[in-house]
């Protein structure tokens, strides 16, 4: 049995703002009996544009959940790079002390050292992330098709306790890493859950302007968490990590909650994951592979970005959390009107061509943007405000995904599209820490560029939108 009330039994009269009959199911009141007090003014106003927005209560659970895990992510995750390059330098320095040899941090070559060992250590950190990211998907989907959408949220939380349990207890690259990487793990396993409630229980023309909703409470945390993070790292990164537990702990507690006040319905077919890859429509298919080309792109600076901006262009730590801070601030200023533009629109696809194009642009532009001239922090400003607009096709192509596949195997395809294109570039950081190494960061990002924009080119000549 799943553990939720319908989506669809639930979600289509809130989706509209209201529903035509009483809480109870009756059809009807007795014609003697005492109508209730009328709704408020205020009431059926917010009833109005949560039904413009598309947000009904199965879709509110996902947003309430999300937005707490993901802050709990991310009050630490942008200064985890330069948090192991701190820890390289700690050991050299005791190696260094017990050998009677000069302090910490005087010497510029062993500086660099540290350095290049953070990137190989961030590389292969990045690569793991994104082989759990795709059994993280496979499983979610899994979950999510077998215990319903509440539950799955629950399964989704529980590795961060393990790897903040980790971070806390052990300060070791090694052990830094491990933590890291459970951590991180709740995204994919929600995203399935997302995809599911959304196809499920929000009409088809504000599925769109759902999931650019979802996108906002995504993003949301990106921007108060690196500037929470950035005043809180100034008395150590372990503070970083017990105010995120702290909000872990918050998060679960909204989420039993919510599961709560949920009724089990009979639980859907098992679908074997090879017919499900069989029977995925064309466009789809294209759509995934210039997606595997594009994430190519992106893990070539994702999480490096932080590195170079730290290591190699010389910013405090507190400087670069303003930076993922701005992007994020800009994607949430363009996801509720870009989503109502989407759902007007004829195609989506020149809004998701944007995408891809600024997706390749993002690496170049971190290169050759502050060697124009202009103050390193401002170009720095200009690049993240452009990466936080490449946000603006996230929500139409999640939209295309969500209605390509049928509602009954929806949750277990989205977690097997998800999970397939984690596998393929999760070699990508360890590709890019090896270039680093051998040509040095700013060729390295160069080249994830040039991927970038092939992967632009095979999106507008070779991807339809609409299935055949």
């Amino acid at each position: 049995m799943k553990d939720e009330t319908s989506p669809r039994a639930e979600g289509a009269a809130d989706a509209a703002g209201s529903s035509p009959h009483p809480a109870d199911g009756n059809a009807a009141q007795p014609s003697g009996a005492k109508r209730p007090a009328p709704a408020t003014e205020e009431t059926a106003r917010l009833a109005r544009v949560a039904g413009w927005l598309g947000v009904n209560r199965p879709m509110l659970g996902v947003l309430v959940a999300g937005a707490g895990l993901g802050l709990a992510e991310e009050v630490w995750r942008p200064f985890f790079g330069p948090y192991l390059k701190s820890l390289n330098e700690q050991l050299r320095g005791a190696a260094a002390s017990a050998a009677a040899a000069a302090p910490a941090g005087s010497d510029p070559a062993a500086l660099n050292q540290e350095l290049l060992k953070a990137v190989w250590q961030l590389g292969l950190f990045s690569c793991a992330v994104n082989v759990l990211e795709g059994f993280g998907y496979i499983i979610g989907g899994a979950a999510t098709h077998r215990l319903g959408a509440r539950l799955a949220l629950v399964v989704s939380a529980l590795p961060m306790v393990a790897g903040f349990a980790l971070l806390l207890s052990v300060r070791e690259p090694w052990a830094a890493i491990c933590g890291a990487l459970l951590i991180t793990n709740w995204e994919p396993l929600s995203v399935p859950t997302t995809f599911e409630v959304v196809g499920a229980a929000v009409r088809q023309d504000r599925r769109t302007i759902a999931f650019a909703v979802q996108s906002i409470q995504k993003r949301l945390p990106k921007v108060i968490g690196p500037l929470i993070g950035g005043a809180i790292i100034t008395f150590g990164f372990v503070g970083n990590l017990w105010l995120a537990l702290a909000i872990l702990a918050v998060a679960m507690a909204v989420q039993w909650s919510l599961l709560s006040r949920m009724r089990p319905r009979a639980a859907g077919p098992t679908v074997p994951a090879r017919k499900v890859l069989k029977e995925m429509p064309a466009h789809l298919r294209r759509l995934l592979t210039a997606e595997i080309f594009l994430r190519w792109s992106d893990w070539f600076a994702r999480d490096f970005a932080s590195l170079y901006v730290v290591g190699t262009l010389a910013l405090s730590d507190t400087e670069w959390g303003i930076l993922p801070a701005t992007a994020s601030f800009v994607a949430l200023a363009t996801y509720i009107p870009v989503g109502k533009m989407v759902d007007r629109a004829a195609s989506p696809k020149p809004f998701i061509g944007l995408t891809f194009l600024l997706f390749a642009l993002f690496p170049i532009l971190l290169v050759t943007l502050p060697k124009t001239g202009l103050p390193v922090m401002a170009a720095l400003v200009i690049v993240f405000v452009l990466n936080g607009l490449r946000e603006i096709g996230e929500p139409a192509r999640k939209a295309l995904i969500a209605s390509s596949f049928p509602s009954e195997v929806r949750a277990r395809a989205v977690g097997l599209y998800w999970g397939t294109r984690s596998f393929m570039f999760c070699p990508a950081p360890l590709v890019a820490a090896l270039l680093w190494f051998w040509l040095g960061p700013e060729v390295t990002f160069l080249i994830g560029g040039g991927i970038g924009l092939a992967a632009t080119a095979f999106f507008w000549v070779r991807v339809p939108t609409k299935a055949a």
